[in-house]
């Protein structure tokens, strides 16, 4: 998804040129529009599986509410070396969606930068949304280790600060 958060990444990614392509599965024809307008440096996708076969980190920036259908479509095209984390805000619910639905040769570490505003849409996104912000790695007996290096890494270049924490430790702070 590319609202205010996923277009915010794709800004951020796109000026500090961290990667070689980015790839948009949007389904929100409205979102599309905005994108085409902003001239945002990125390939809309139409078919999830043409995203995910391409890429090395997968980000989900969509609601939560989506995260069950979306897994089931990307499942089969799904490659253990994938980095794949999101940026929803509640972990313990969304873990348990991921656990039950994910291919279980398939590593997933959830992501919750602390950014945002009242605001949604690609029209409102910022390159510095996350700067110097809080991203929060969910970590827990099943993480990859070398996933949350990686992870760390990336929301590091983006500009935040990162911490470690438990599913149940970080919906105890945030909710």
């Amino acid at each position: 998804g590319c609202g205010l958060l996923g277009s915010s990444l794709l800004r951020k990614i796109s000026k500090k040129k961290l990667v070689i392509k980015i790839f948009i599965y949007e389904k929100s024809k409205s979102n599309i529009t905005q994108i085409k307008k902003l001239k945002l440096k990125a390939i809309i996708i139409n078919k999830l599986e043409d995203a995910v076969i391409k890429s090395d980190l997968i980000i989900l920036c969509t609601p939560m509410s989506s995260y069950k259908n979306i897994i089931l479509k990307m499942n089969k095209f799904l490659k253990p070396t994938q980095v794949i984390t999101d940026v929803g805000s509640s972990k313990i619910e969304t873990i348990k969606v991921i656990k039950k639905f994910l291919n279980k040769k398939i590593f997933w570490t959830s992501s919750h930068p602390i950014a945002g505003s009242e605001v949604s849409g690609p029209r409102y996104g910022k390159h510095d949304l996350f700067e110097d912000k809080w991203c929060v790695l969910i970590k827990d007996k099943n993480t990859n280790e070398n996933h949350i290096s990686i992870l760390k890494k990336f929301w590091k270049k983006i500009g935040s600060k990162v911490v470690e924490m438990s599913a149940e430790k970080h919906d105890k702070a945030f909710s």
